[in-house]
């Protein structure tokens, strides 16, 4: 009976063991799945909060560049009128508009996506000088035209480009609207007044102003892709409308047709709640906006069928995984119910520690048993998911073709230069190197984009030679990138033009296009008393590399 009692007892221990683990193992997996379910939700936010700030970004670095242009244009106009005695106005304005031609035309020339610029005067002023001003237009990609110059209509509405910066006095962005001197083309424009002091009197001469082709704004944000639908688009932040959708015909509907975001979304966006879930169209939808520099805003959307399907399905997996450890510990909890308790913590443990994101760790139970066994599977899956997610982080900033760091890696390693630069105490020393590899469109074109590839691999390999202590960073087609530290920054001007040696003994050697390698160059150095961000610097390279371009081809012109 003694006998039969203590087996009892041992049965009902395991039991009870075994109920109060499969227990536990369902409250974690409850538990876990409502963390999951509220970490997908997060996580998606993240994602589209990511993805719109991507967006923004590139809309706002684009719309900036033509800001400069047209301010810096609109400065040196300003200071020529200004240096104009009121004696000689009539006969020197002539010259004014000449010299402001040549001005606009070097600055558009160097702002890409430029449709056409322009500096019109007013009524006023041509009744005085007989100067109209002057338009030119970029249609077909291969140069500016002087185009002649229209009359300004009295309606606003025909000549929004005019009278509302002479209206409002100030330097304005303009929603799309259709330009009838283009045959109807689309566009958004960038407008500034121009005035004349004389004294204490100012007069307003008229308009400097650069338009864009609509279809830019597409570009920009074309390969923002949220889960299997997700998208950006442009809204105006004064009504609401839709600007640009990647999914609507918006040019090809009706003014009064085209569509607005939900009402609800409107509101989210005037009481500055970023995180809105709102339905469009029968689809419920999660989206993120964020106001761009020129009174837009990006949204980025996805249906919230997708955000939920991804937590959901990952519930699943938890719930099976969850009941087959369930039945694994009871059958392990009856055999061994003196032996499985300190494992079994270690495996709890284990768990919360993979649940935190913390991989560095191993357990040390070596038992013979399903137990150990499980141990050894958890150390592996422990030490699989490190190098995983290792592998992933390395191949999320990597360039595939070339090997290099893509843009988002230099995106971030802008972001940490700017945080030195705000941090210290005292200036920091850096340079920005900028490559444009040339005529890589007429080697795709003539000879294939493998060919194309091969040209830009060899290219990135000569900078990873030259550039031996920094990091090399591809931005995407042609343009390659450096941020010069250390031993580098010292010997930069010494590695440029080592890496122009090379690359013309190269070419010197290499019967083919594509072995060859041709690349403008430009390195800005950082200067705390003129360059304010980082981003500053890189703008600065960007266009020293361009005039490297031009000079190279007028060279080669010659």
């Amino acid at each position: 009976m003694a006998a039969k009692r203590r087996k009892t007892l041992r049965i009902r221990i395991a039991v009870l063991n075994a109920i109060a683990v499969s227990v536990s193992i369902l409250i974690t997996s409850s538990i876990g799945s409502i963390s999951i379910a509220s970490s997908g939700h997060k996580s998606s936010e993240q994602a589209l909060y990511l993805l719109c700030e991507t967006g923004k970004s590139n809309l706002n670095y684009y719309f900036k560049s033509v800001e400069q242009s047209v301010k810096t244009v609109s400065r040196l106009i300003d200071d020529n009128l200004d240096a104009i005695d009121d004696s000689e106005f009539n006969t020197k304005f002539a010259d004014h508009v000449y010299q402001a031609r040549n001005i606009f035309l070097e600055a558009a020339t160097h702002t890409n996506g430029v449709l056409t610029f322009y500096y019109r005067m007013d009524p006023d002023i041509t009744d005085v000088t007989n100067e109209k001003g002057f338009w030119y237009t970029d249609l077909d990609g291969k140069g500016f035209v002087d185009t002649p110059v229209t009359d300004i209509s009295d309606s606003k509405n025909k000549c929004p480009w005019f009278w509302i910066p002479k209206e409002t006095k100030a330097p304005v962005w303009l929603t799309p609207y259709d330009t009838d001197s283009l045959e109807q083309v689309t566009v958004i424009s960038y407008n500034a007044p121009v005035y004349r002091k004389s004294g204490e009197n100012e007069t307003f001469i008229g308009v400097v102003g650069i338009e864009i082709n609509y279809s830019t704004l597409g570009e920009q944000i074309k390969d923002i892709v949220v889960h299997k639908t997700g998208f950006a688009f442009i809204v105006d932040n004064k009504d609401g409308s839709i600007i640009y959708h990647p999914h609507l015909d918006i040019l090809g509907m009706d003014p009064s047709e085209r569509p607005s975001i939900p009402e609800e979304f409107y509101n989210s966006i005037k009481s500055e709640k970023h995180h809105i879930e709102y339905t469009f169209g029968g689809v419920k939808k999660h989206g993120y906006w964020l106001r761009l520099s020129n009174d837009m805003n990006i949204v980025v959307a996805v249906p919230l069928k997708e955000v939920n399907e991804t937590w959901i399905n990952t519930v699943i997996i938890i719930a099976s995984v969850s009941l087959f450890l369930i039945g694994l510990t009871i059958l392990v909890t009856i055999l061994y119910t003196r032996k499985i308790t300190k494992p079994l913590k270690e495996l709890t443990e284990a768990a919360e520690k993979i649940n935190d994101g913390n991989y560095s760790f191993e357990l040390n139970y070596r038992g013979n048993d399903e137990i150990g066994e499980l141990t050894a599977a958890t150390n592996k899956l422990v030490s699989h998911l490190g190098d995983y997610i290792d592998d992933l982080n390395s191949m999320a900033y990597a360039d595939a073709l070339t090997s290099t760091k893509n843009k988002s890696a230099f995106d971030e390693a802008l972001l940490e230069l700017q945080e030195t630069i705000d941090k210290s105490d005292k200036p920091i020393e850096f340079a920005i190197a900028m490559f444009d590899c040339d005529n890589l469109k007429d080697i795709n074109d003539k000879y294939g984009h493998d060919k194309g590839n091969v040209y830009l691999k060899n290219s990135s390999v000569l900078m990873t030679r030259v550039f031996q202590n920094s990091i090399i960073y591809r931005l995407g087609g042609d343009e390659f990138a450096i941020i010069l530290q250390g031993e580098d920054y010292k010997n930069r001007e010494k590695l440029k033009k080592i890496f122009l040696e090379k690359s013309k003994d190269i070419c010197a050697l290499s019967k083919e296009p594509w072995e060859q390698i041709k690349v403008s160059v430009g390195v800005a150095t950082y200067d705390h008393e003129i360059d304010r961000t980082a981003n500053d610097v890189l703008i600065h390279a960007d266009h020293l590399m361009y005039e490297n371009k031009r000079s190279r081809k007028k060279n080669i012109d010659k």
